[in-house]
């Protein structure tokens, strides 16, 4: 057997295409120039997660494709209903904060990141006053 010639994540990721449904804007601005679609749960951090769990070893492209129908079953939520489409700025953005292959347990943090975002370009963000506010001595 071959070592892998792709980077197993890209087999995933082309199977799983065909169902995508990326929006006609940006949920941040609403921009219909340079979309992308945002996944909140690594793919990348998934698949290694579930490689470990099921003890498989995708070392070659054979074995990837020999799990990839089975990974994308279980994890449709995650893969199909947890993104967003963002422009190439704000997904950039995002990554620039959260990471390459943001941690599962970011998911929270990023849906308020994008939902801070949205509400500031709509110009509706009000932040909310840190506690320690009483703290600071006024001039």
């Amino acid at each position: 057997m071959a070592v892998n010639k792709r980077i197993p994540v890209k087999w995933i990721r082309d199977a799983a295409k065909k169902a995508y449904v990326k929006q006609d804007k940006c949920f941040v601005c609403g921009t219909t120039e340079n979309l992308e679609l945002h996944h909140l749960h690594s793919i990348s951090v998934l698949l290694e997660d579930w490689c470990k769990k099921h003890e498989v070893d995708i070392s070659t492209d054979e074995a990837v494709l020999a799990i990839r129908d089975q990974f994308i079953s279980e994890h449709k939520h995650e893969i199909y209903d947890l993104v967003y489409t963002l422009c190439n700025a704000h997904h950039v953005k995002l990554h620039g904060i959260f990471g390459k292959s943001p941690p599962n347990f970011s998911v929270g943090r990023q849906e308020k990141w994008l939902s801070i975002q949205k509400a500031k370009a709509e110009g509706t963000y009000e932040a909310t006053p840190s506690p320690f506010t009483k703290f600071i001595k006024e001039k």
